[in-house]
């Protein structure tokens, strides 16, 4: 059993080098492209820099949120529970961007079915370092929450500046992306109301 584990350990490193070499060599070309010398003293180690950065990023994106997610049963119903200004930062699908922000999550929990506040900072964290579209990361996170908690209701408001947007065009831009979705009884619209006053304290 011990030869098997550290022989399936040997392989996921051989692959796991063979993904980073294949990394450095687009960078390379990518940079080779764009009009730079990889040769120049600054850019000789970018190749490898740019690989490991992208491995650490993306490393723990395919992890299941509910084997590591505990949940547990407490007294606690009919409360609306907010955990706000979670920062993060994700990838643009469209540009490969960056864009980051603050989520906040509001949700009622179901027979007293609640988590640790910090599994909220994991769920965000694993989700949000995936190439994403901030529309569809708001839904993920409140779906994600739906599956694990099983709750009475769930809110996820995201709050984000785009380099896609900031970077590109003539003059810069500082502008801001909201996006909100609501599940169960988060839809009532007096509940809504209640967490964005809560949010403004």
């Amino acid at each position: 059993m011990k030869k098997e584990g550290k022989r399936k350990n040997q392989q996921k490193e051989r692959t796991s080098d063979m993904k980073k070499k294949k990394l450095e060599e687009i960078t390379r070309e990518l940079l080779k492209e764009i009009g730079y010398d990889c040769r120049r003293e600054e850019l000789k180690r970018t190749p490898e820099r740019v690989a490991s950065m992208l491995e650490e990023i993306f490393s723990n994106n395919k992890k299941d949120l509910k084997k590591i997610v505990n949940v547990y049963k407490t007294n606690t119903t009919d409360e609306v529970i907010l955990i706000k200004n979670i920062p993060f930062f994700s990838f643009c699908a469209h540009h490969l961007l960056p864009f980051l922000g603050k989520i906040h999550i509001a949700y009622i929990p179901h027979e007293g079915i609640i988590t640790g506040f910090s599994n909220f900072i994991t769920i965000v964290k694993v989700i949000t370092r995936r190439l994403q579209l901030q529309e569809s990361l708001t839904d993920e996170i409140a779906d994600t929450i739906v599956n694990i908690l099983k709750p009475e209701g769930v809110m996820v408001i995201v709050e984000a500046r785009h380099l896609c947007i900031e970077m590109r065009g003539e003059k810069p831009s500082t502008t801001e992306v909201l996006t909100s979705t609501a599940r169960g009884t988060m839809k009532n619209e007096n509940i809504k109301s209640q967490v964005m006053l809560q949010l403004k304290k």
